[in-house]
Parts: structure tokens; sequence; C-alpha cells
């Protein structure tokens, strides 16, 4: 722990010579932030840099949005003098884009607000493994949060879902018994009086329901066998790692009506009626559901990312509906606002809107964790096949060996954990369709296909990351907030020149989006090797040299390797080099066979043991994934991958142009 509060002493003592450089006549200012910083990193340690300077970040980041500085009380940013609110930590940088009195200057300097975003989070993302006391808080905090969430209508607790009173939900209803007709019309007689709740107006839900019946009828009916199952990459919950996820060890009852076991545990029906007759229908496939298992992944200093893993048969099926989800949504009217695959959608509207100041980039705490079956039942009520499919992959418990003092198993009230292959497209859905029907209901706009499919032009949703225009704003946040979803207001901006979404922050139509160190190198960790190498060159890229050298010599201590120079946006693993000095301290060669010249350089390298099981299950795999990936045709990536590791070897490549 010591030598990396030392890695990162030297990193930002580089970065302040850079920023020396981009501000000559901040150069007295810079000697003395650097002290005072390096002092309090001694000091205070890693918190310091990890937690507390990104905690200034984000102060830094709301008052820019707000127009104006106002005190930081965070350790190591007491003001400057008495009855100021300019800090003595980076006050020559704050003074570039504040005035004395705190007030955001007329033109403030973008290269100066680039540079101190660049101080306070340069360690954020830093991969470190919290402290047992964070992880367990967030545990706790993770049963706490389930235990607000609101219970659905539906029996979503049983293995049979009675969708009986499925299209008499609403998304207006007042609680689970509630109900009004599938396309209520907006009418003053259906408000209910309900003062104890700032509850959004009758009309605003009826604009969400009717668009979330639009969208579903576009879905259309699902019927499992027409979309494409598969496995995921991760963890299972009821596997170890060395057994073959095509070897289910369990099949749900609950599976069985929307994902029967003939279709979907067996590559054809004969094995499948093979298998019924034999000896072993009493041992496998056991009917008994286990439940998904909570796992800490390390994140930040500040706590872990919390996720479960599924069951291998539920996430089986749940990728099953996320192919659904994903293939059909260019029918539907809101497929300009979704985007699985690119966050360049919300990077360029998040750009756009730092400048216009149009729209609003929302950021919900938690989202996947108070998303409730009540909001899923009701958004996609007008599909009962979609609904059943939706509750029979759900996992409905959780095992939790993390914290003593939490529960073990508890039954989860929210829709799905992270880990689960639904969690993403259903939440996609969902916002969108708030976000766009607030936008109509604020415009008073009549829901009809054409509006819904014009309005989805102005809003963006990945995941969690919500941007929609300004007026529909104040609609979208009262419908998020009565239907249980919390907006993190510290991290949404809706004024002001200030803007982020799905990793972009813009300040003004600019980009101020900082770097991160990610990793201490160490020789032992080939991966940790590789993130530096490209955390240099990022840095190289925004003109930060002697940091980027700075970690070039740290590698270049490891007297390990020895990677190339490469040129920018290459896509070749090696050093950055902008000004192009060559390759002359690599040994070359002519290959004669390929008619080129390589030179003999270290590059990362993955190695994957695999086995191939003798089993039925194989030939499963086969015909799942032979449609997609030609190689398998071959048969050379069949099977079980036993081990994969990643490393750093010496080959002979391609010399660079």
């Amino acid at each position: 722990m010591k030598s990396l509060v030392l890695y990162l002493q030297g990193l930002y003592s580089s970065m302040f010579v850079d920023i020396v450089e981009q501000f000559p006549s901040l150069r007295r200012d810079c000697e003395r932030d650097a002290s005072r910083l390096l002092s309090l990193a001694k000091s205070r340690g890693l918190p310091f840099l990890m937690m507390d300077l990104p905690d200034a970040g984000k102060h830094f980041d709301r008052s820019l949005s707000n127009g104006r500085l106002t005190k930081f009380y965070i350790a190591g940013n007491r003001p400057y003098k008495s009855g100021a609110v300019i800090p003595r930590l980076f006050k020559g940088l704050l003074l570039r884009v504040f005035d004395e009195n705190g007030v955001l200057r007329a033109v403030p300097d973008v290269a100066a607000i680039r540079a101190l975003r660049q101080l306070y989070y340069s360690a954020k993302k830093f991969k470190v493994t919290c402290d047992d006391s964070r992880t367990w808080e967030h545990v706790h905090e993770f049963f706490e949060t389930d235990r607000e969430v609101r219970l659905p209508s539906l029996n979503w607790d049983e293995d049979e879902l009675d969708t009986g009173v499925l299209r008499n939900l609403h998304l207006g209803d007042s609680d689970s018994s509630s109900a009004v007709p599938l396309l209520d019309i907006c009418n003053s007689s259906n408000v209910v009086d309900e003062a104890p709740l700032s509850r959004p107006e009758a009309c605003h839900f009826d604009a969400a329901q009717r668009v979330a019946d639009i969208v579903t009828a576009f879905l259309g009916t699902f019927n499992g066998t027409d979309w494409r199952a598969k496995h995921g990459p991760g963890a299972v919950a009821d596997q170890r790692r060395t057994q073959f996820k095509y070897d289910f060890p369990t099949w749900p009852a609950k599976l069985e009506s929307s994902f029967p076991l003939s279709d979907f545990g067996f590559p054809n029906y004969g094995l499948w009626a093979g298998f019924l007759t034999s000896e072993d229908v009493h041992v496998q496939y056991s009917a008994h559901e286990p439940p998904s298992r909570l796992i800490a992944v390390p994140k930040v200093l500040k706590g872990p990312r919390l996720i479960a893993s599924e069951p291998v048969s539920h996430q089986w099926c749940q990728q099953t509906l996320l192919d659904f989800f994903t293939s059909r949504l260019e029918k539907t009217p809101i497929s300009q606002s979704i985007h699985f695959r690119d966050q360049t959608e919300n990077q360029d509207f998040a750009r756009r809107a730092s400048h216009t100041r149009s729209h609003v980039t929302v950021d919900l705490s938690s989202a996947s964790d108070r998303l409730s079956c009540w909001v899923v039942e009701r958004v996609f009520r007008r599909s009962d096949t979609l609904v059943r499919a939706l509750h029979a992959c759900r996992t409905r418990w959780v095992r939790n060996d993390i914290d003593a003092k939490s529960p073990q198993f508890h039954k989860l009230r929210k829709f799905a954990c992270m880990g689960s292959a639904c969690t993403f497209p259903v939440q996609s859905y969902v916002f969108a369709v708030l976000a766009i029907s607030s936008v109509l209901s604020s415009r008073g706009m009549d829901i009809t296909i054409a509006n819904v499919r014009k309005v989805s032009r102005e809003v963006r949703v990945f995941g969690d990351d919500i941007i929609v225009p300004v007026d529909g704003w104040e609609v979208l946040q009262g419908l998020l907030g009565y239907l249980g979803l919390k907006v993190n207001l510290q991290k949404t901006y809706d004024s002001g020149s200030f803007r982020e979404s799905c990793g972009f922050d813009g300040f003004d139509g600019h980009d101020v989006t900082p770097s991160y160190f990610k990793a201490y190198p160490e020789v032992s960790r080939p991966e940790s090797v590789i993130s530096s190498v490209e955390t240099a060159n990022n840095f190289a890229k925004q003109g930060y040299f002697s940091t980027s050298d700075y970690i070039k010599t740290r590698v270049h201590a490891l007297k390990r390797f020895c990677f190339m120079h490469v040129p920018a946006d290459s896509g070749l693993f090696g050093w950055i080099d902008l000004f192009w000095t060559g390759n002359s301290h690599l040994k070359k060669r002519w290959n004669a066979q390929l008619q080129r010249v390589e030179v003999r350089a270290d590059i990362p390298f993955g190695k994957t043991v695999r086995t191939l099981p003798t089993r039925e299950s194989v030939l499963h795999q086969y015909f799942t994934v032979a449609r997609s990936a030609p190689r398998f045709l071959q048969g050379d990536r069949l099977g079980h991958v036993l081990k994969s590791s990643t490393s750093i070897r010496r080959r002979w490549v391609p010399l660079p142009i």
C-alpha cells in the first residue's frame, strides 16, 4: 500500500509539470499545490486521493452547472483566506474559472476546467480492494434498498404467473390493487387525491402507460424458440468454474411455461426423448430453483460493485430475452432512443447539450436495485407472453455469503439484480418510455405512433443513463420518483454548461473528460502492465507527456518488457509515439515467407485451456454457437474453458508503418 501511495504521488507530481507547461504564469501556484497535495496524500493516504479528491471534483462539477462555487466542506480544501470560497488547493486554476466571489466567469478557461478535473478524478477508478467494513456496508445497503421496493400486483413469487388482470394494471395505480382500463384516456375523474405524496398528474401517468402500450405492441408476442439462447462469459450460481455450462444441473419448473426443457435443454427432440426414458431422469434437471449468488467485485476504494451470478438455466433463458429485446428494437417507434451496443450516441448528445443547454443528463442511484416488478408488469402489460417469460427466468432468491450480519437467503422484491441478462434491456425500455412520455405530456402532444417516433429522436437512453429535453425533465423527475426510482441529483445536470453521460464529460461543447490511473504495474500481474501502457497512451494523447513518461519509466523499471512504438490510432499494442522516433531499440528481421519487415517485441497473449466433454451437451454447444461463429465448424473452440490467462510474450510482429 505504501508503494502504491508513492506511485500515485509520482504521477501527481508529473501532472503538475505538465500543467505548468500549459499555464506558465501559474508556476508558483502549481508548486504550492503539488506540495500541499503530496503532503495530504502522505498524511491521509489513499482515501484522500481516491475518495476526497473525487468528492471535491463532484462539488466542482455541480458548481459549474450552478454557475457559482460554494465552499468545499472536504478535507484539504479549506478557503485560502477568511470569508473566501476559493480553496487553497488549486487556487490558481480555480480563479481562471470562477472570480474571487465564486461566480462563474463569463468566459471560463476550458483548459483550466480540464486540468482541474484531471487532478480531481485521476485516481478515482484505481482498481483496489476496499476494506471489509465498506463491503459489508454496501451489502447491508443492498438489502435495505430491496426492502423498500414496491410489491407487485401479480404473483411473481409463485411458479405460475396469473396474468388474468394484467391488462387492467396501470402506471397510475395508487397501490397494487387498483386498476384502470388498458388505454384509459386522461380524465380528471381518474385522479386519486393523495396529499402526502407529491404525485404527478394523472395525465402524465396515462401518457406513460399509452407510450408503453404502443411500444409493447410493436414488440409483439414472445416465442422463445424464435430467438437465440446462449451462455454469457461470467460465473453462474449453481456450477463451479470447471463444470460445463451446457450440462444444466437444474431446470426449475417455472421455466417450463416459456422455456420448455425439450426445446432449450437439449440439442434435439431425440436426445430429449432418450433422456426421459433413461435412469438419469431422476438425477439431472432438478425442478428446484437455486438462488442467485451475491458477489462483491472490486471497484473503487469507496466500495465494491455488487452483482448477482445467476443460475445457469436462468442465465441461458435470459439471453434469449436479451436477443428478443435487441432484435425487435428496430421495429419499435423508440428505436432512435436506444442503442444497446453504442454509447457514442449518448456521448454526442451530452456534448451538444453542454453547449445548447437543451437537454438534461439524468443519473439514477442504484437503478437496477430499485426497478420493481410492479413497474415492469405495467410497462409490458400488453404482451402477456413477454411478462410470463420475464417472470419465468427471473431468479426469486439471492444468497449472501459476504456479510454474516445480513441475511444469507433473501427473497428479492426488485425485478432483477445486476448480473441478469434482462436487467440492461428492460431498464433501457422502461426509462425510454418514461422519458418520451414526459416530453409528449409536457408539450401537450397527442400520444400517437408518429409523435412517439418524433420525440424518440430527442431522447437517448443507455441502461440507466438518460438524456431528455429540458421541457420534459420536471415531469420525468416526478414519474421516476413516484415509481420508486431515485434520481441522483448530485450527478444530474439540468442547468449550466456541464453535462455527463456514458463516460463523457462536456463543458460548453468541449470534451473535459479526464484520463484515469487504473493499475499499479507489477510483473506478477500482466494485466496491470497492459493497463499501464494504455493509461500512458491516454495521457500522451491529452498532452500530459511528463505523466506519460513517468508511467513508462515505472514499466521500464520492471526490467522485463520491451514494447514497440506505434502510431496513434493504429490499433496496435505499444507505446504511442506522437513524434514517431521509430523502433530502433528493437531487433529487426526480414520475413521472406510473408515479405515483410518484423520486429521482436512484447505483446499481450491470451491462453485458454479447454476440455472436450464426451456428452451430448457438446452437440448442444455446436448447434447454439456455430451459426454465428464459423470457427466452431473446425471444432477448435468447442468444449469447456478450464482456465484462461493473460500474459505478455516476446514475438516477431510486423513493423508498424
